[in-house]
């Protein structure tokens, strides 16, 4: 159980840094090639009218019947990993201090 705990966590870890790194390479491109940013293909939020979103992953649209539940959920899982990526950060800072303690 505690292995596929890590591996999970490292998985989730690899596909946010995945998308991190796709932006990054994005942006680069564009500014190389000197053509002016649109939207972005990786992962864009564009306020349409009054509290309508879109968002797009990949180029795809994603519809939602309510965005504030969306933006919610999505807000809730941003706040769930952040945290638990913080405590395993922390924990493996424990684990590395604790090979230099006298």
């Amino acid at each position: 159980m505690n292995v596929t705990m890590k591996l999970t966590g490292l998985l989730i870890i690899l596909l946010v840094g995945v998308v991190l790194g796709l932006q990054t390479a994005e942006r680069g491109i564009s500014k190389v090639s000197g053509v002016p940013e649109g939207q972005a293909q990786t992962f864009s939020i564009k306020k349409v009218d009054q509290g309508q979103v879109e968002i797009a992953v990949m180029g795809k649209q994603v519809q939602t019947a309510n965005p504030k539940e969306m933006v919610n959920y999505v807000s809730r899982i941003g706040l769930t990993l952040g945290g638990s990526i913080k405590s395993g950060a922390q924990s493996f800072v424990d684990w590395v201090g604790s090979f230099f303690e006298p």
